[in-house]
């Protein structure tokens, strides 16, 4: 862990800051709009079977959240999924994301899992650090999208 940042389970008051972050960092590559705070919350801590473990953030010395790791178990408690994973632009480049997926696998363990797993999108260039910390590619889908016309005026 860099000097200075410190990784832990976010508290609900950083939740706010965690949308941000994710969001800023997932709209830098992806052609959407920025998810509403109700739509992203539905999906993190609102999802089902959501506990606080599953989110994490790496904070910096004055405790603002940038970075972050959102993780579930699934496979029927066999694989610790990391559903998303960002470092604030400005924080980039000192560790932090290797950091948080290693800190991803560690909780993922610690909660029954005896694999690590995730999904990317090809745009996000972050293949390289997953391939650094030991991940392998076992598939490959190709993203494809249009926008369809919504009918209105």
């Amino acid at each position: 862990m860099p000097d200075g940042y410190a990784i832990r389970t976010a508290v609900e008051a950083e939740y706010e800051s965690v949308w941000t972050v994710l969001e800023d960092a997932f709209l830098e590559w992806s052609d959407r709009k920025r998810h509403s705070f109700d739509d992203f919350a539905a999906g993190v801590w609102r999802r089902p079977g959501f506990a606080p473990w599953n989110l994490r953030v790496a904070i910096d010395v004055h405790d603002a959240v940038i970075g972050v790791a959102f993780i579930i178990v699934a496979d029927e408690g066999a694989s610790a999924c990391v559903q998303k994973l960002a470092v604030r632009k400005d924080h980039r480049g000192a560790g932090l994301a290797w950091a948080l997926l290693a800190d991803a696998f560690e909780v993922g363990r610690a909660h029954g899992a005896s694999k690590s797993v995730l999904d990317t999108d090809s745009r996000t260039g972050a293949l390289g650090l997953y391939e650094k910390v030991g991940m392998k590619v076992t598939s490959v889908w190709n993203n494809r999208c249009i926008e369809l016309a919504t009918g209105e005026s």
